[in-house]
């Protein structure tokens, strides 16, 4: 079984050999520090980087797909903000919002995936990292955080009390782009998209605003993507307890989560396929001893696809991550 047919028969929930070990891309990249040494052009904006790079992960780090892009700034480029591109030791990210009114930025921007350098990076590399036994990741921000990435995350939230109709509306204005570029991705050749929603969760939002903010974007777009026959894993931050109900609804084909969830408390609240959450902290300061450990751990609390509980840091050593892939490459179910 390779390692393109074991993701996504797990995705469908059918039998495999042993559990998929994977590092999906975008937020939750292992576009590490180490991984980019001998990558010469930019991994964020040019062709040849950004697959040199996914390319660099998979042999490096042993985690079984590529996965691109390798940052949270794509969705939002286009939206009037300003970016910094970021260097070989710090990610890219977003230094400054865009201030206009919701509405103005609802009807002055249409935008189209193929002219935003990085979704055009991204759809073109996918093209390129496509083949018949390493499933290829497309990656999304989920529509919360690039929403809060586009405007300053207070003025949302006060808009959610004030106004939320506006905000919803700014929302699904986001979710169709999202819908546009994971429609290129898939056209592309992904086998699979990974959508990552830091900021959609339950401390922040609360149980009632996630289900009317998050849930029917999710829906929404999960359903999208289905139409095209292409499974989901949905991640989420933080503490999910009081939103668990809630995520058990959206469709997606997996979900991932932080390491502060207890996994055998998920298990028995949802029938969904769970991803994760071996601890990033201790991925990059833990003993290999302690990586296996907290691996082993994370499977025998039920996670059907075993991968890192976030965002690597950029300081993450690759034999540190090869502590935690090879002990699942040398684990039978």
């Amino acid at each position: 079984m390779n390692e393109k047919e074991r993701l996504l028969k797990t995705l469908k929930g059918e039998k495999v050999d042993r559990h998929p070990v994977i590092c999906p891309g975008g937020m939750m990249s292992a576009c590490v520090t180490e991984v980019l040494d001998d990558v010469e052009d930019d991994h964020n904006l040019t062709i040849d980087g950004m697959v040199k790079a996914a390319r660099n992960i998979y042999k490096k780090t042993g985690f079984e797909n590529y996965g691109v892009p390798f940052a949270m700034v794509a969705e939002a480029e286009l939206l009037g903000v300003t970016v910094d591109s970021g260097t070989k030791t710090t990610e890219e990210r977003i230094i400054e919002y865009n201030n206009d009114d919701l509405d103005d930025i609802i009807n002055n921007y249409d935008i189209n995936p193929n002219d935003s350098p990085r979704m055009k990076t991204t759809i073109e590399s996918i093209k390129i990292l496509k083949n018949d036994k390493v499933p290829v990741i497309g990656n999304l921000v989920g529509h919360v955080s690039t929403a809060t990435s586009i405007v300053d995350p207070l003025v949302i939230f006060k808009k959610i009390k004030k106004d939320p109709e506006k905000v919803y509306d700014f929302f699904k204005f986001v979710n169709n782009i999202l819908i546009k570029f994971a429609d290129e991705m898939i056209k592309a050749g992904a086998d699979a998209i990974a959508i990552s929603d830091p900021t959609s969760t339950g401390e922040i939002l609360g149980t009632k605003n996630f289900e009317k903010f998050s849930v029917p974007f999710y829906k929404e777009l999960i359903n999208f993507i289905h139409d095209k026959n292409t499974p989901v894993i949905l991640h989420i931050c933080g503490d999910v307890n009081n939103i668990i109900d809630g995520l058990s609804t959206v469709g997606a084909d997996a979900l991932s989560f932080d390491s502060c969830v207890n996994m055998r408390f998920a298990k028995s609240k949802i029938s969904t396929k769970l991803m994760g959450n071996v601890s990033t902290q201790l991925l990059d300061i833990g003993t290999k001893e302690k990586i296996v450990s907290i691996t082993e751990n994370a499977i025998l609390s039920g996670v059907d696809i075993v991968s890192p509980a976030c965002g690597l840091s950029m300081s993450t050593s690759t034999e540190s991550l090869r502590s935690m892939t090879d002990y699942i490459k040398g684990r039978n179910i």
